[in-house]
C-alpha cells in the first residue's frame, strides 16, 4: 500500500511538472505571437504614417507651385498693364510734342 502511495505521489509530481512545462511553453508561444502581432501592427502604422506624410508633402509642394504660378501670372498682368500705361503716356507725350512743334512752325 505504501508503494502505491509513493507511485501515486511520483505520478502526481510528474504530472504537475509536465503541466508546468506545457503551460509555460504554451504561454511563451502565445506571448511571442502577441508580440509579433503588435510589432507587425506597429510597422503597418508607421508605414502608413510615412505614406501619409509623403502624400501631404507632395500636396503642399503642389499647392506652393500653384501659388507661385498664380502670383507670377498676376505680376505679369500688372506689369503688362503698367507697360501699356507707360507706352500710352509716351505716345500721348510724343503726340503733344508733335502738335506743339507744328504750332511753333
Amino acid at each position: 500500500m505504501t508503494v502505491n502511495i509513493v507511485w501515486a505521489a511520483i505520478a502526481c509530481i510528474l504530472a504537475a511538472a509536465a503541466s508546468f512545462v506545457l503551460g509555460y511553453s504554451y504561454r511563451k508561444k502565445f506571448s511571442e505571437k502577441e508580440i509579433s502581432s503588435a510589432e507587425e501592427e506597429a510597422r503597418r502604422i508607421l508605414n502608413e504614417a510615412i505614406k501619409n506624410s509623403e502624400s501631404k508633402k507632395r500636396e503642399a509642394l503642389l499647392e506652393a507651385k500653384e501659388e507661385i504660378l498664380h502670383n507670377r501670372s498676376e505680376y505679369e498682368k500688372e506689369e503688362n498693364g503698367r507697360r501699356a500705361d507707360r507706352q500710352g503716356q509716351a505716345r500721348r507725350l510724343r503726340l503733344t510734342e508733335e502738335a506743339l512743334d507744328r504750332e511753333t512752325d
